[in-house]
């Protein structure tokens, strides 16, 4: 008799077609055990798990692992079924549509579960109140947060950074083993508390749907926030505020929307001199509005730096089902740009889940080493305030400047190169003995170069003329059509862009350009974006705030754009930034 060999650990109870799962014991003494509790029913490769229909025994071992086995066929040929998954988790949808119903049995309720393909991924419950939600098992299926309904992630389905800083809370599901059973667990997630898990049983179904115990405190805190009387907007208090402020104010409202941490935390760190030249009134509606950012960056820097902690001591303790879901989370935290240190967490969770593709930790092991390995952490100590040292921050930032302009100097204009070189001076300036000896001769040499080009650049310029469009009837210049094809095609790759909110390099950028098109010269790019933000209605959003440096920052040619387009000069590198931020939420909104 041909034998399957396949190691199938669940199964449904009754009929090919049933929604009832079961897990068979691993281990001989409790297969006999569970044996005489099944005495009467009967176990199939159900079609709800993605299997074949048939039958399926028990296979009993004592020297190893003890599992289903499919009946051959009649004729003794052996069975082919193509069942993508056999494991333990492999009924895990199957589970939560139980426990879910039996929820909302005890609240009166009752609801009709569907199963889409990829079968397993997707939990389709609809409540007879015309309330809906979709539960996502695994990532095969992209969440889509725009549809009518909730919307519940498995283990391993990374919520975008953009979704959690643009809602409260979000709902999580996971399975564990508890013999012959699996318990299921629902996870309230929010940037500023971690991963809250409950059984079913301590939820609540209201006219709003399903609540958990941390999202009714949530959304008891927020209630409570939002009696408070509310802080004056931009445009209150005495007179109208600088253009300048309104503009700082509504970058960092602009990078707090779409969870864009960087841009934040430039505005922030970049605000100690800008502050200096405001009046009383502007100063103190900046200074609120820094305050504000500053606690909404400290929320999602811990965050950030929980997520790292706990994918680097899954890492270190081996933990290979917790390092192939932390490793998604982080990544995708650190689109933007990621620390030294979050890279070297990283690429150690990339080398040890290569090292181990065809190890994984079952989920229930998993968890069973997180206990073993937990050790509660010291409570943090709490430390003074303390007021922003005015040196040292403009310090660090005279650093930033000399890495910016060693960067991208060759991409500035010349009165873009002045105005940054202006900043540096004056950051050196009050940051005193904090700059060492040969930063200080570095701003110096950008100083020097700054002076040598400005009467170069006057000689050179003196006899030209300015130049004028071209005659009616007359052909424009070979440059201006050499950049029309290179503009279109640039155009279409941001549009694609924009349809999805993210950002991009010239070098992404030039990999995406079709063949045969004239190679696009570094000198070329801001006179293609230039053309790219004419083309389009004055109010659209400019699509070239969409192209970063490498660094996922600002790219240096963008306020120059910007002014070609009509938009504000900015003045400073400071509000420029700012404008950028909320030109960039534009297409994230959207």
């Amino acid at each position: 008799m041909v034998r399957d060999t396949r190691l199938v650990q669940t199964a449904v109870i009754g009929d090919e077609h049933s929604d009832v799962p079961i897990i068979l014991p691993t281990e001989a003494i409790e297969l006999d055990v569970f044996r005489r509790a099944h005495q009467q029913d009967t176990f199939w490769c159900g079609l709800l798990l993605g299997g074949c229909g048939g039958q399926l025994a028990t296979k009993l071992y004592v020297d190893r692992q003890c599992h289903f086995q499919h009946n051959p066929l009649p004729n003794g040929a052996p069975n082919t079924c193509r069942r993508p998954s056999v494991g333990e988790s492999s009924a895990d949808h199957l589970y939560v549509k139980s426990a879910m119903s039996r929820s909302l049995l005890e609240y009166g309720r009752a609801a009709r579960f569907a199963f889409p393909p990829p079968i397993g991924s997707l939990v389709d419950v609809d409540l007879e109140d015309g309330l809906s939600l979709r539960i996502h098992m695994d990532a095969a299926v992209r969440p889509d947060w725009e549809r009518q309904g909730a919307v519940i992630l498995g283990p391993g389905v990374v919520p975008d950074p953009d979704v959690l800083a643009g809602c409260p809370y979000v709902y999580r599901v996971k399975c564990d083993s508890d013999g012959a059973n699996r318990r299921v667990w629902i996870g309230t997630q929010s940037l500023a508390r971690p991963t809250e898990w409950v059984p079913f049983s301590e939820c609540t179904w209201t006219d709003e749907g399903l609540l958990t115990p941390a999202a009714s405190r949530i959304m008891r805190d927020r209630s409570a926030a939002g009696s408070r009387p509310a802080a004056p907007g931009p445009s209150a208090g005495r007179g109208a505020l600088p253009e300048s402020v309104v503009t700082f104010v509504r970058g960092l409202e602009a990078a707090q929307r779409t969870g864009t941490v960087d841009h934040v935390r430039r505005l922030c760190n970049g605000s100690s001199s800008f502050l200096d030249g405001l009046s009383s009134t502007a100063r103190a509606e900046a200074e609120r509005a820094l305050t504000e950012a500053k606690a909404w960056l400290a929320t999602h820097e811990e965050y950030q730096r929980r997520i790292f902690k706990d994918l680097e001591a899954a890492v270190r303790e081996r933990r290979a089902w917790d390092v192939r879901s932390g490793i998604q989370q982080a990544a995708s935290l650190t689109r933007w740009g990621a620390s030294a240190e979050e890279h070297r967490i990283l690429a150690a969770a990339r080398a040890y889940l290569r090292e181990h593709d065809y190890a994984d930790q079952p989920p229930a092991q998993a968890a069973v080493s997180r206990q073993l390995h937990y050790k509660p952490a010291p409570a943090a100590k709490r430390s003074k305030s303390k007021k922003p040292n005015r040196a040292k921050e403009s310090a660090a930032r005279a650093r930033a400047l000399l890495e910016r302009l060693d960067r991208e100097s060759d991409l500035l204009a010349d009165d873009e190169l002045a105005q940054l070189v202006e900043e540096l001076t004056r950051a050196a300036n009050i940051a005193g003995p904090n700059l060492r000896d040969p930063e200080r001769k570095r701003v110096a040499s950008w100083g020097r170069k700054v002076r040598q080009r400005r009467p170069a650049r006057t000689a050179a310029t003196q006899p030209r003329a300015r130049t004028k469009p071209p005659a009616a009837g007359k052909p424009e210049s070979p440059a201006r059509v050499k950049l029309d094809p290179l503009a279109a095609a640039v155009k279409t790759i941001l549009q694609k862009a924009a349809a999805t909110g993210t950002t991009l390099t010239w070098a992404q950028i030039r990999a995406q350009l079709p063949p045969g098109l004239p190679a696009l010269e570094r000198s070329q790019q801001t006179s293609v974006l230039i053309q790219v933000d004419r083309s389009r209605a004055g109010t659209a959003p400019l699509l070239s705030a969409l192209v970063t440096g490498a660094d996922h920052d600002m790219h240096p040619a963008y306020p120059r754009i910007a002014a070609a387009a009509g938009r504000p000069q900015p003045r400073g590198n400071l509000e420029a930034v700012a404008q950028w931020a909320v030109e960039v939420s534009r297409f994230q909104r959207a």
